[in-house]
C-alpha cells in the first residue's frame, strides 16, 4: 500500500470494530495472515474474535522455554476450546541450558537476552517466516512506548502489521470477555494483569500501570519483538 492508503486506511478503521479489521486482514491476505499471541492475561479476547472471522487462522506461539507453567496449560485449554490451529515456535536455547539458567537464576533476574531479548526476537522471526500479515494485540494505553501504534503498519520487510485493538481501552476488552464469557489465564485471579516470561513478571508494582509487573525495577519496557521490520537492531 502507498502512504496514501496507509493513512486512508487508518483513518476508516479507527471507527472500526475489530472484528471488521481482522475481517480485511484474513480476506485481503489470504492465506499468509497470522496471528502470534503470547496467551497471556486476557488474550482470549482477540483469540475469540480471529476465530470467529476464520477458524483456521494461523495462531503462532513464541515458546522461550521461560514462561509459567501455567501459560502452556492455558494455550491448551483455549486451543481445545476453540479448536486452534496453533503453531509453536521454540527458542534455539537447548532444554539443559534453559534448565541450568533456572537453576542459577531462581531468585535474581536472568540476562534477559535469554528470554525477553535476542533469543525471543530470532523466534519470532522464524514464526514470521512466510506470513504477508502479521496480527497483533499491541493496545496503545498500554505503554508509553505504544501510544502512536498504526492499526495497519507497513514494515520494512515486507509484511503488513495489523494491531485490530490498538485503539481499545482494557475497559473495552473486559466487557467483550465478559460478553462472550471468555477465560482469563489462570495468573489473572492472582493479579497477574500483563503476563510474560515467569522470570521477569509478577503483580504489577504501580495499579495505575498493568504492565508494570513486567521487569520491575529494571530499564526495559519492551522485548524487542514489535522492532522486527523497523530497521532496528536487536535488544540485547
Amino acid at each position: 500500500m502507498t502512504p496514501q492508503e496507509l493513512k486512508r486506511r487508518n483513518a476508516a478503521f479507527e471507527r472500526a470494530h475489530p472484528s471488521e479489521i481482522i475481517r480485511w486482514a484474513v480476506e485481503t491476505f489470504r492465506p499468509d495472515a497470522a496471528l502470534t499471541s503470547s496467551f497471556g492475561a486476557d488474550s482470549a479476547a482477540l483469540i475469540h474474535m480471529a476465530v470467529q472471522v476464520d477458524p483456521a487462522i494461523s495462531i503462532r506461539f513464541v515458546d522461550t522455554g521461560f514462561h509459567f507453567p501455567e501459560t502452556l496449560q492455558f494455550l491448551e485449554h483455549l486451543k481445545r476450546r476453540f479448536r486452534l490451529n496453533v503453531q509453536v515456535f521454540r527458542t534455539r536455547l537447548s532444554a539443559q541450558e534453559i534448565d541450568r539458567l533456572k537453576r542459577e537464576h531462581a531468585v535474581r533476574p536472568i540476562d534477559d537476552r535469554y528470554c525477553c531479548g535476542e533469543y525471543k526476537v530470532e523466534t519470532t522471526e522464524r514464526a514470521l517466516a512466510g506470513v504477508r500479515c502479521w496480527i497483533t494485540g499491541l493496545m496503545r494505553e498500554e505503554t508509553p512506548t505504544r501510544r502512536h501504534t498504526p492499526i495497519v503498519e507497513a514494515l520494512e520487510n515486507g509484511v503488513t502489521k495489523v494491531a485490530p485493538i490498538a485503539g481499545w481501552t482494557a475497559k473495552q476488552l473486559l466487557a467483550y470477555m465478559e460478553e462472550h464469557r471468555l477465560p482469563f489465564h489462570p495468573l489473572w485471579a492472582r493479579g497477574y494483569t500483563s503476563i510474560g516470561c515467569a522470570l521477569h513478571t509478577q503483580p504489577p508494582v504501580d495499579p495505575n500501570n498493568p504492565r508494570s509487573g513486567r521487569w520491575a525495577g529494571q530499564d526495559k519496557t519492551e522485548c524487542g519483538i514489535h522492532d522486527i521490520g523497523k530497521g532496528k537492531p536487536r535488544q540485547k
